[in-house]
């Protein structure tokens, strides 16, 4: 269940983060989901590496 509350934090950071770093809100947009998508893919391949090692 706590893994749920990781989603919408990331993507906060992730907006947060973009908008320090750019002024047009187009760019801040495409940046945020971009560094989203790669986020969320990192976690999840290290949670399923740590699981996989876990078992």
């Amino acid at each position: 269940m706590m893994l749920l509350y990781g989603v919408p934090l990331t993507a906060l950071i992730s907006l947060v983060y973009c908008a320090t770093r750019y002024e047009i809100p187009a760019r801040i947009i495409q940046s945020a989901v971009a560094m989203f998508i790669k986020t969320v893919a990192g976690l999840t391949l290290l949670y399923a590496v740590l699981w996989f090692f876990s078992r």
